[in-house]
């Protein structure tokens, strides 16, 4: 395309083109816009400000066309992006004025700094989902491993405190902040105090409920006991998928569980599922299976409510609140079902 006077023409072709406020291009339809255009181009110095340039202003950074449009007359600046008369611009170099030169020339000297911390970050969670493909089942180990990180800090933890720090109770903090505690009364009787013994030892192992995928069982381990809670911990995987839940928690269930009912059951990481059997697991990692009687959930009357596997419904995501959708009653254990959600993956079920 040649250019004169603010004015682009095609060879062999009538039609005529300008360089809008916008920075694009546009067909010039009658003589007198033309006419226009020669005279702005005469008696401006610099066009009006463009997309380009706003962005520029608002980030700081220059935006840079690929290959910015040659015009005779014009002189392009490789810093701000306008075009202005040549006789005006610097010579010797592409730049409108000594302050986009210099602009420029101290953003080379700049190195960009490396987030080593981001990028460790990154290649931790693609590494962490690889890992955890297993029979086309996908742990979402990235986002397990985010919550390890970043921790939970409203969590009450029961530990020695710090040297010189008083170690945190209801009483003070309710004193401290002139505050009232909910009458225990208010709550509903599965909220209240739990009034039985937890059992559960430290290595004892169990099945149960993946809580990110909650139509998968696992193999789990006994990683820690708190009161009326226990931490469990995926066999063969990394702790930060450790998970708490309270002692009579309805996802877990006695050695051999999915096997007398029918689940299907993923073994530890390096075990294949036709081949794992529990006796000879527990044999080898010296382990004890929880006793038949720590489980609250195996003495539960069971009444029937009406609902069958197969049958459809209507169900809020809980990922999504916002969004009712189409679902499938998929499993049925006890009192409970599991919803799926039809032709979404099963990471989305829920109890």
């Amino acid at each position: 395309m040649d250019w004169k006077d603010g004015v682009g023409t095609l060879p062999g072709s009538d039609l005529k083109f300008r360089v809008n406020e916008f920075g694009a291009l546009e067909v010039i339809t009658d003589e007198s816009e033309m006419e226009n255009v020669k005279k702005a181009t005469a008696t401006t110095t610099w066009m009006v400000p463009t997309a380009q340039e706003v962005f520029s202003e608002k980030t700081g950074m220059p935006f840079r066309l690929k290959d910015p449009v040659k015009v005779e007359g014009l002189q392009f600046c490789e810093n701000c992006c306008q075009y202005g008369n040549v006789d005006e611009c610097l010579s010797g170099g592409n730049y409108c004025s000594q302050n986009c030169a210099r602009h420029i020339k101290d953003n080379r000297k700049k190195k960009p700094k490396l987030s080593l911390k981001a990028d460790s970050k990154e290649e931790e969670e693609r590494d962490e989902e690889t890992e955890n493909k297993q029979d086309g089942r996908i742990l979402r180990g990235s986002q397990r491993a985010r919550r390890k990180r970043r921790g939970d800090s409203a969590v009450l933890k029961q530990g020695l405190p710090p040297k010189g720090k008083k170690a945190w109770c209801w009483a003070s903090y309710l004193e401290e902040e002139k505050a009232v505690a909910v009458p225990a009364k208010l709550f509903k009787e599965y909220q209240s105090f739990p009034y039985n013994k937890n059992g559960f030892k430290v290595g004892m192992k169990l099945e149960g409920v993946d809580p990110e995928h909650q139509s998968v069982y696992c193999v789990l381990t006994v990683a820690e006991v708190c009161g009326y809670r226990i931490k469990l911990h995926f066999d063969g995987y990394s702790d930060c998928y450790d998970f708490w839940v309270n002692a009579d928690a309805l996802d877990i269930h006695p050695v051999g569980w999915c096997e007398k009912t029918g689940h299907k059951l993923h073994p530890p990481k390096g075990y294949k599922e036709e081949e794992f059997n529990w006796q000879a697991y527990l044999k080898t990692c010296k382990a004890q299976a929880a006793p038949k009687s720590l489980f609250e959930n195996q003495n539960i009357t069971v009444i029937p409510s009406g609902f069958r596997v197969g049958m459809k419904l209507e169900a809020v995501d809980k990922k999504n609140p916002a969004f009712i959708c189409v679902a499938t009653v998929t499993d049925m254990v006890d009192n409970r079902f599991l919803v799926h959600f039809d032709n979404w993956d099963e990471s989305y079920d829920y109890w």
